[in-house]
């Protein structure tokens, strides 16, 4: 298996006041990957992202490499659970993703045939908590599958880097259940 380790800040405050989606990626050896950050910010939704509905407000994502080169561009409309849709840099629809439930997610080509689960192909461990750079952070241990190959890997790693936007928790994460502190 592949494994990716997905991390964002994960603060008192950033439980109850990050507007903004923001993480970055780093591979088994700790080099870092990609980072995942909005295009533009919540404008009038943000007032939405402060509570249980972020997930459901509009997302737009970029995908880049640490040195600033587009990667793919995931973009989730207004809604409870609409599909999400990735792209590459140039726009062209590389699949899409539909939330079933919290923890399945389909993932189809760009005709919306389904191509399989997300747990066919990978693994997703979240809610570990770790410090990079002195900062506290959730950790969330990504494996895909080695053999898999386009489109299924695009899907699968936008899926896992935006994991909280596809299964529509959005950036406020006191809103799953109970309060959920960190280390």
């Amino acid at each position: 298996m592949s494994t990716l380790y997905v991390e964002q800040p994960w603060t008192s405050m950033s439980l109850l006041f990050r507007p903004h989606y923001r993480v970055e990626v780093f591979d088994e050896h700790d080099t870092p990957l990609m980072v995942v950050r909005e295009s533009s910010g919540p404008g009038l939704q943000r007032p939405l992202r402060h509570t249980g509905f972020s997930g459901w407000t509009s997302f737009d994502l970029d995908v880049v490499a640490p040195h600033g080169q587009p990667i793919m561009h995931i973009a989730k409309q207004f809604g409870r659970r609409p599909h999400v849709r990735v792209s590459t840099p140039a726009g062209q629809l590389i699949g899409t993703i539909k939330t079933h439930g919290a923890w399945k997610q389909s993932l189809h080509d760009p005709s919306g045939q389904q191509l399989c689960f997300f747990t066919d192909i990978g693994r997703i461990d979240t809610g570990a908590r770790a410090k990079r750079h002195g900062k506290r952070v959730r950790r969330d241990r990504v494996q895909i599958n080695p053999q898999v190959t386009e489109p299924l890997r695009s899907l699968a790693t936008a899926c896992a880097v935006a994991f909280d936007v596809v299964r529509g928790t959005g950036t406020r994460h006191t809103s799953s259940g109970g309060v959920d502190w960190p280390v």
